[in-house]
């Protein structure tokens, strides 16, 4: 079975969703997500996103997906989060699409500053493809 996969943040990176997956995933293509926030997550260098009124979390769509790449995917998300069909929208068209939000109980865990994908790449990537 095929599945798509909204990604926002470690994942958007091919190294990692390939790394992860333990397979060359086909690359994704730009999507968005209305009406949730994209937060950095406390001592993390990764995000959670949760729902927000007017916001737009901006993500890669990933498509072809197996079950095997989503059990890998579940495991890397770990207890944080929880899988969720979303609705995301491409340039071209809409699509449903697995997405990882993080679990109500852990908004907590969420800044109030916006995760910023830039960032991450420039500073923080080195380090986390140590681990």
């Amino acid at each position: 079975m095929q599945n798509s996969l909204f990604c926002y943040g470690t994942l958007m990176v091919p190294k990692i969703i390939n790394r992860v997956t333990q397979r060359v995933v086909q690359p994704g293509t730009p999507a968005e997500l209305q009406d949730f926030g994209c937060f950095k997550v406390r001592q993390q260098t990764f995000p959670g996103i949760r729902p927000a009124n007017g916001k737009t979390t901006y993500g890669m769509l990933y498509q072809e997906l197996t079950s095997a790449d989503i059990e890998h995917l579940d495991r890397y998300e770990g207890y944080l989060y929880r899988r969720e069909r979303v609705r995301v929208s491409t340039s071209t068209n809409d699509h449903t699409a697995w997405c990882y939000l993080i679990k109500p109980e852990y908004y907590p865990e969420l800044l109030s500053d916006m995760w910023d994908y830039q960032h991450f790449l420039n500073v923080d990537l080195a380090n986390f493809n140590r681990r």
